[in-house]
């Protein structure tokens, strides 16, 4: 879940790679991110953040997963790329006390597209993953709008605004409760399909050639489909991270 549903846990992540770095560069950080869950009782709300990355002509390795660009270039206004990630990184049953007497959630590998097209200084980019590791047998598709402008030459700042959609079995896998996980505080539920809509800004501030301060925060409005389950006690979740990056 941390992938997809980007504020949701700890994984907000830093996108320096797309913000600071050229073909052929590699960028290692470290730093730290907190979050709030929409889980009951969820016991962590923060976590270390250790990331590496490579950005080539058209390969791309990081904590988002791996991109391929099969279609477009750095000067034409459309680039399509197969995407290698991980939508859904579930729950252990003792993250929280709701949780005790469920089966775990696993982490799924999903396999999709990713497609960007070039708006003036902006971007419309839309995603559409599947799992390919017979984990929740859906899919999620994310669509966003994202320009990044800089401050006087020191701060470079990448709002963005879109939405989230979750398909019946992936919503399910995460926020439903199974008939034999029902308990007299935990209602049996099955979650339908829900779209979530969120905002976020990514920040990157140069220190000379090659280190930076990177930053994110998001924030998700969840559906009345995750909401009203009975693991969930909140109607959104929010993340933020911040760390220091080197690119060479």
């Amino acid at each position: 879940m941390k992938q997809i549903l980007l504020p949701i846990s700890a994984a907000v992540i830093l996108s320096c790679s797309a913000l600071s770095a050229s073909a052929g560069d590699f960028t290692i950080g470290a730093g730290g991110s907190v979050f709030k869950s929409p889980y009951k009782d969820f016991k962590d709300d923060s976590a270390p953040l250790l990331f590496v990355e490579y950005q080539g002509e058209d390969l791309s390795v990081g904590v988002e997963g791996i991109s391929y660009r099969v279609l477009g270039n750095d000067e034409s206004p459309l680039s399509l790329y197969a995407t290698l990630a991980s939508a859904g990184e579930g729950f252990d049953s003792n993250d929280s006390k709701f949780f005790s007497g469920m089966s775990d959630r696993d982490m799924s590998v999903d396999l999709g597209m990713t497609a960007v097209y070039q708006i003036g200084q902006g971007a419309v980019s839309g995603s559409l993953l599947h799992d390919v590791s017979d984990t929740h047998k859906g899919f999620v598709a994310d669509v966003n709008y994202s320009q990044g402008f800089d401050i006087a030459g020191q701060v470079y700042l990448t709002p963005k605004a879109g939405i989230i959609y979750m398909n019946e079995d992936y919503a399910d896998y995460y926020f439903g409760v199974r008939s034999s996980e029902a308990t007299a505080s935990r209602a049996a539920y099955t979650a339908d399909a829900a779209f979530n809509p969120y905002v976020g800004v990514e920040m990157m501030v140069p220190l000379g050639e090659s280190w930076q301060i990177v930053s994110s925060a998001s924030y998700v409005w969840l559906g009345d489909e995750i909401e009203n389950s009975s693991i969930v006690e909140r109607d959104n979740a929010w993340g933020a991270t911040l760390g220091l990056a080197y690119t060479f």
